[in-house]
């Protein structure tokens, strides 16, 4: 069953991210420890601005004080380890740690946040991060192999790329449950096939407006414009964002959109 109604404008509730709108963001400067060697917290930054440049929904800047950017990001190597192990059968092995920290500049209200990254084993079993193998070569670069992918999660947590489900065209199957949707975000915003989003349902709470997370995932099918996309929808909340939707396109000033979130890529650890 095709549920179509005709289009009512609103504004748009983003998290962070505008559709239409990439995320600018600079990266300045960088610093390291004194025991830290200018070779490696050059190979650090790189790695950041690499990771980051590969991701979407963001527009990197050439500026180091971050004139004309939304986001200045700066980061400081914290640790640079190698130790040699020779193991009771004589064989030799390098084990590399590291640790770095970004800090990023909300230039348009000077707010802050930082995260720390370490390398070292030390996360746990499911994310065991560090450089180790019998050719100390090897064992160095392992640990800025990590750097790229986790500029994908930590892009997608600190810039979030975030719009709303359109309400005026969407499909529900014969029990009322929404199977596919479109979402106000699309080429221009770096969405692509395979994107996943996660629903934020809108409510009031004692005069205040807040959302909460609906068991609903929506992943996109195809890239229809530049702030269009049409995705598909599982989850067993599907009815719920449906009657969502439904009463939104039915009077907009007294029901809120239904809003989306991209869902930060997962992180596969280390070893596993």
């Amino acid at each position: 069953m095709k549920k179509i109604f005709i289009f009512a404008a609103a504004t748009l509730m983003s998290l962070s991210t505008m559709a239409g709108k990439k995320t600018v963001i600079a990266v300045g400067e960088f610093e390291s420890v004194s025991a830290v060697s200018h070779t490696v917290e050059e190979k650090v930054h790189q790695n950041v601005i690499s990771g980051l440049s590969a991701v979407n929904h963001l527009q990197m800047l050439e500026s180091q004080d971050g004139l004309g950017a939304d986001y200045l990001i700066n980061g400081n190597v914290l640790s640079y380890n190698v130790t040699r192990i020779t193991k009771e059968d004589g064989s030799v092995w390098w084990k590399t740690t590291m640790s770095y920290s970004l800090d990023v500049t909300n230039l348009k209200d000077g707010t802050k946040v930082s995260k720390t990254f370490k390398y070292d084993g030390s996360d746990g079993l499911l994310n065991v991060k560090y450089g180790y193998s019998q050719d100390e070569n090897a064992s160095n670069e392992a640990v800025f192999n990590y750097i790229p992918k986790d500029m994908k999660i930590f892009a997608a947590e600190t810039f979030p790329l975030s719009g709303q489900v359109v309400e005026s065209d969407y499909t529900l199957d014969k029990k009322g449950k929404l199977t596919e949707c479109y979402i106000t975000l699309g080429s221009e915003d770096g969405v692509s096939e395979k994107s996943k989003f996660e629903v934020l349902l809108g409510k009031v709470v004692a005069g205040r407006t807040t959302t909460s997370k609906a068991e609903v995932t929506l992943q996109v099918v195809e890239v229809v414009a530049g702030d269009l996309a049409r995705c598909k929808v599982t989850g067993k909340d599907a009815a719920t964002v449906a009657a969502a939707l439904e009463a939104y396109a039915a009077d907009p000033n007294a029901a809120l959109p239904v809003q989306v979130k991209m869902i930060p890529p997962k992180d596969l650890g280390g070893w596993f």
